[in-house]
């Protein structure tokens, strides 16, 4: 028999659902996936492995298992229906999304809309309405890990260890990039100081964290300067919101430009994506210094342009204590050292201003991740262009994304460089048993501040 203590979770050999279970086991301190079957742990996995896993919980093999079922076709079990709708799902506890879903006819729900029942409870076994590759880092995912949240504990007959409420929030390329300059996409100096005092006071009233991706240096008249030439107001604004607290700053590289590409008449933003190691390093060492001296504080943390990183960029990165921000996957958050984002930048299925699926994936434990180019979600506008909803249109030219998302309630924005912290004290935790253990100290299950104390009777 397995070690229970170093696994809680099983995905058959090959499943789509490893990466999630991977994923879980990380984010709750369930352990690693096992790769065989165990009387103590819960199964994972798609339709296709769905009779493997009844026949393994029904032979005591498995204590419970957890089967995607998204998609079209009938569900093994009595008393359920599987169909698909496409529309706005309004959950109880609050939240609605767009998308299309697959719901359960029954009365067995354990997550339900008003489209339908989207996970449903048959002893041991949950059947969830989602396809394996499909939810994770998706806004309308949320109710997936509060079915997993509520099913796993009963089955397993022990604790999930959850993160605290907290969330990270970031706008890239501000005030402006080299990339702008030469698309003609910039904007002006006095424009961009509007806009960094206007995001500090809008997370400083609530106080909340904003984190910013800046590049070093710009163009002016056709040579590489610093940043703050460019834009000196907005980059002072800038360094206001860092003094006062409300503002982060990331570090986002040097140029935000390929300079070998430019110099032959081509644009390519990608500027870490073939960098060695050492050349990395150099423009790091130029970018991270340039931003604690302007901006008044070292950046906790990098982000490449559209995550373009080289073997090399995330290496040189790691010798100067970067952290580096990845691409939205199923998997654990802290990755060789480096934070995995959580939800995709589109916020795909995101219904009108209703933020509250962010509250309720904070409430499960797994921090959202939201980040702007400009002061509402990319494809927002085009969404709400006539003749689909022209009101939407209005209300967010009055009040943009950014400014409305710190003050989601149940939701504590974080800087970049507690949220490296608070995730590497998570990765410390070992449960064995009903017990926790994290450096030496025993039964502590809550969260206070960014380590923990022992929980009531405890």
């Amino acid at each position: 028999m397995n070690d229970i203590s170093e696994g809680r979770l099983y995905a058959p050999s090959g499943s789509p659902t490893k990466p999630i279970a991977s994923a879980l086991g990380w984010l709750w301190r369930l352990g690693p996936v096992l790769g065989k079957p165990d009387p103590q742990a819960v199964g994972l996995g798609d339709r296709e492995e769905e009779s493997e896993l009844r026949s393994l919980v029904a032979e005591g093999k498995l204590a419970g298992a957890a089967i995607f079922r998204g998609g079209p076709g009938p569900v093994q079990g009595e008393g359920v229906v599987q169909r698909e709708i496409e529309g706005t799902a309004n959950f109880s506890g609050g939240g609605r999304v767009d998308g299309r879903f697959t719901v359960f006819d029954g009365n067995s729900g354990v997550s339900c809309s008003t489209v339908g029942n989207h996970a449903v409870r048959q002893e041991s076994i949950l059947l969830l309405g989602a396809v394996p590759d499909d939810w994770w880092g998706r806004l309308g995912g949320f109710w997936v890990l509060e079915s997993l949240m509520e099913f796993l504990p009963g089955v397993l007959e022990r604790p999930l260890v959850l993160l605290p409420p907290v969330g990270v929030a970031r706008i890239d390329d501000v005030p402006g990039t080299a990339l702008q300059q030469v698309r003609g996409t910039a904007k002006g100096d006095r424009a961009q100081a509007r806009l960094s005092a206007a995001i500090s006071r809008a997370f400083a009233r609530h106080d909340a964290c904003l984190n910013v991706a800046v590049p070093a240096e710009a163009l002016m008249d056709g040579e590489r300067v610093a940043l703050d030439r460019v834009w000196p107001r907005a980059v002072a604004g800038l360094r206001a919101g860092v003094e006062g607290g409300a503002i982060e700053p990331v570090c986002h590289g040097l140029l935000h430009l390929v300079p070998e590409a430019l110099a032959e008449g081509r644009v390519d933003f990608l500027e870490f994506s073939q960098l060695d190691r050492e050349e990395a390093r150099r423009r790091l060492e130029i970018a991270a210094p340039w931003q604690e001296r302007v901006l008044g504080m070292k950046p906790p943390t990098f982000v490449a342009p559209a995550w373009g990183y080289s073997d090399g960029a995330l290496r040189a990165a790691a010798d100067l204590g970067l952290p580096a921000w990845l691409p939205p996957m199923a998997g654990p958050l802290l990755e060789a050292g480096n934070v995995r984002e959580t939800l995709d930048p589109a916020l795909s299925g995101l219904h009108a201003f209703d933020f509250r699926p962010l509250s309720r994936f904070a409430a499960s434990g797994l921090p959202p991740t939201v980040v702007f180019h400009g002061r509402s979600l990319d494809p927002r506008p085009q969404g709400f262009l006539p003749p689909r909803d022209p009101v939407m249109l209005a209300r967010l030219a009055l009040k943009r994304d950014i400014y409305r998302v710190p003050g989601i309630e149940g939701v504590k924005w974080l800087g970049a460089g507690d949220y490296v912290d608070l995730l590497e004290a998570h990765e410390r935790i070992r449960v064995r048993g009903a017990s926790v253990e994290i450096s030496g100290a025993s039964k502590a299950l809550l969260y206070d501040g960014w380590g923990l104390r022992p929980a009531s009777g405890s």
